[in-house]
């Protein structure tokens, strides 16, 4: 008589989000010295490293900006309290971010936010932010600014962002929390008529099944981007 043995999968996904949107995980506040930044990022791995994550999920581009020196996107003003303004002394927060997770042994998820440019319309934008150049580009629901998913020199726009983050950089997989449309605002519809007039190439007659056909195509477009890329990369979302 043989007994059953349960097998334990030999590999368990256990990660964590490092959140950087509005300050709430690192940096713990704007404009820290760049000592601080990297003793905090310590201090956020090795707690994590300990109460036994395999995985750090951070924030890399939480609102159209960077947190790495990039051609396409301002830095982000959660890292200095200004956008567009690099760290001074110079040096590459997602590198060491990257380089001392895995000194720990875990994976690094660069994590994006697809479609938002600003969790505040009234508050200024780098003068090198890419609105300045597409203003047909930018949305404003309620008090926020968006790309249009619509728009397909956006989604053109989000694939270059992320294959030069993936060629760039040792990156385990590329994370995403939103692929979808902004929640809706009660009395509010999201203002992209002009966009599904424009760009409406498959005749939808209703507005949210053409929205789902640009979610649909901008996954499909970063999915084949990034394998094409460094196939090694992996690419997933995490909506609740």
């Amino acid at each position: 008589m043989q007994l059953a043995v349960a097998q334990s999968p030999k590999r368990e996904f256990r990660g964590v989000w490092v959140v950087t949107v509005n300050n709430i995980d690192w940096p713990s506040k704007p404009g820290l010295t760049i000592d601080q930044q990297k003793t905090e990022i310590a201090e956020i791995l090795n707690q994590h490293k300990a109460n036994g994550m395999n995985a750090i999920i951070f924030q890399v581009r939480p609102a159209g900006d960077a947190f790495y020196p990039s051609a396409y996107e301002p830095w982000s003003q959660y890292l200095t309290g200004f956008p567009g303004k690099a760290p001074e002394p110079y040096y590459d927060p997602l590198k060491e971010w990257i380089d001392r997770t895995h000194e720990r042994g875990m994976e690094f998820h660069a994590w994006c936010n697809p479609y938002r440019v600003s969790q505040n319309a009234d508050r200024p934008l780098a003068g090198n932010h890419v609105a300045f150049e597409h203003p047909d580009w930018i949305l404003r629901y309620g008090n926020k600014l968006y790309f249009d998913p619509g728009n397909p020199g956006v989604r053109t726009f989000l694939v270059k962002v992320i294959t030069d983050m993936v060629s760039r950089y040792d990156l385990d997989a590329i994370h995403f929390d939103d692929y979808f449309y902004p929640y809706k605002i009660a009395g509010q519809e999201f203002p992209d008529e002009a966009s599904f007039r424009l760009y409406n190439a498959e005749r939808f007659a209703n507005r949210d099944d053409w929205r789902r056909r640009n979610v649909d195509l901008i996954i499909q477009m970063l999915s084949e981007a990034i394998k094409k890329t460094k196939p090694w990369v992996q690419f997933g979302i995490s909506p609740f």
